[in-house]
């Protein structure tokens, strides 16, 4: 990849992305170190050392237990320098990279783990198809998408949907259907050979990236251009690194560190911490939500955030004090721009009653547009949008067009 390649435009993604919690590198070693699929290709590599094989050999004598055919587990041994093969007696030999996998240190482990996640994301699938399909960029399209995705995962219906997409744009549907029917599903095929790596795991329902797979992709990711921070451990936290988190982790995950969080300090301080870092929609919203949750008075913390405008229409709410129609208006914003599912109409309806009686949609909207809020127009948009009543959507539309042209 040239020095002025610009990975996050060509994949049409921000430059900086969610934190991500990575382990120490002696763990993410370790469980390298225990993939079935790079221990089968050092078997294989160390049966063929002496012997003469050419492009066909069939491998026969090599009992070795195998999770994918024998011509990938050889491609794979190449690829990560685990046997050599002389051009001209076509005699195999252990490569430079054997020894370092057996008994090297952590670093070198890592590396040719690197090495050969990269290989099977880009080259597998293409080996696969010969000249018949261009899987190219396939792998690496569908594995951005499970990055992005966390520890949430994503199905394999959504999973193999990507692929399908990525494959099309490349080739005829009757090529992508043929090869299918001859290997099965391209995507389930690579999450396969991914699971023998260790980088990633999937069952029925969802695929995610293991641990060490995903921290191997953020390094990638990293020399490509894009910043994506790593999480500290909970000890370590500020109240900034935990809203970061919202987006970075599984609702449970969340849950557990903000559990943890909490127990290292007081409620008042909490409180306190979660209201400064409190400078957006996402921090707003899971600051409210956590503090509501506190066991102790922080009235007073409240009373301070009276004198944030951003803060002010939450801190009405958790004093009872009487609110603005702009605090509803502001209030609708954050949550659409959070807590609402933006592919679901009826969500977004049900947000909208929430902060506006029925009839009075526009009026709101009136408000909502004029207000100092950099969602604005982006929420009136998905109202617009997304909303089932179409004359309300209509209003939405004509008010996200007002709050545009203020930009």
């Amino acid at each position: 990849m040239s020095d002025d390649f610009d990975l996050p435009s060509a994949l049409g993604l921000p430059t900086t992305l969610p934190p991500l919690r990575v382990p120490e590198p002696a763990e993410l070693a370790a469980s390298a170190r225990g993939s079935a699929l790079l221990a089968q290709a050092l078997a294989l590599s160390r049966w063929a050392d002496g012997r003469t094989v050419y492009e066909d050999t069939d491998f026969e004598g090599f009992d070795g237990e195998l999770t994918d055919s024998l011509d990938q587990v050889w491609y794979l041994a190449h690829a990560v320098g685990f046997v050599e093969v002389d051009e001209d007696s076509n005699l195999a030999s252990l490569g430079p990279s054997a020894e370092p996998w057996s008994t090297g240190d952590d670093e070198a482990v890592l590396e040719l783990f690197d090495e050969a996640y990269t290989h099977l994301v880009i080259e597998s699938l293409p080996i696969d198809a010969g000249e018949e399909l261009d899987l190219e960029g396939v792998g690496g399209a569908t594995m951005t998408a499970l990055f992005m995705s966390r520890g949430a995962g994503l199905t394999l219906e959504e999973f193999s949907g990507m692929a399908r997409a990525a494959g099309l744009e490349q080739n005829m549907p009757d090529k992508w259907s043929a090869y299918s029917a001859a290997n099965g599903d391209p995507a389930l095929v690579l999450l396969s050979r991914l699971k023998g790596l260790g980088a990633v795991e999937f069952d029925t329902g969802a695929a995610r990236m293991t641990p060490l797979g995903a921290a191997i992709m953020r390094e990638q990711m990293v020399d490509g251009g894009f910043d994506i921070p790593v999480m500290p451990a909970v000890e370590d936290m500020t109240a900034d690194d935990l809203v970061a988190a919202v987006h970075a982790l599984t609702a449970d995950e969340l849950e557990a560190d903000t559990t943890a969080w909490l127990a290292l300090r007081t409620p008042v301080d909490a409180a306190r911490e979660l209201l400064t870092a409190a400078v957006d929609a996402n921090a707003r919203v899971f600051a409210a939500t956590t503090i509501a949750r506190l066991d102790t008075d922080v009235t007073a913390q409240w009373r301070e955030a009276l004198d944030t405008p951003g803060l002010r229409p939450y801190a009405k709410l958790a004093l009872s004090e009487s609110s603005a129609p702009d605090d509803a208006a502001w209030l609708l914003v954050d949550a659409l721009a959070v807590t609402t599912d933006p592919d679901d109409p009826t969500a977004v309806a049900a947000e909208l009653a929430k902060a506006a009686p029925a009839g009075q949609e526009p009026d709101l909207f009136e408000l909502i547009w004029r207000l100092p809020h950099p969602d604005a127009a982006e929420a009136l948009s998905l109202i617009g949008e997304r909303h089932p009543d179409k004359k309300t959507a209509k209003a939405a539309r004509k008010a996200a067009f007002k709050a545009a042209s203020r930009r």
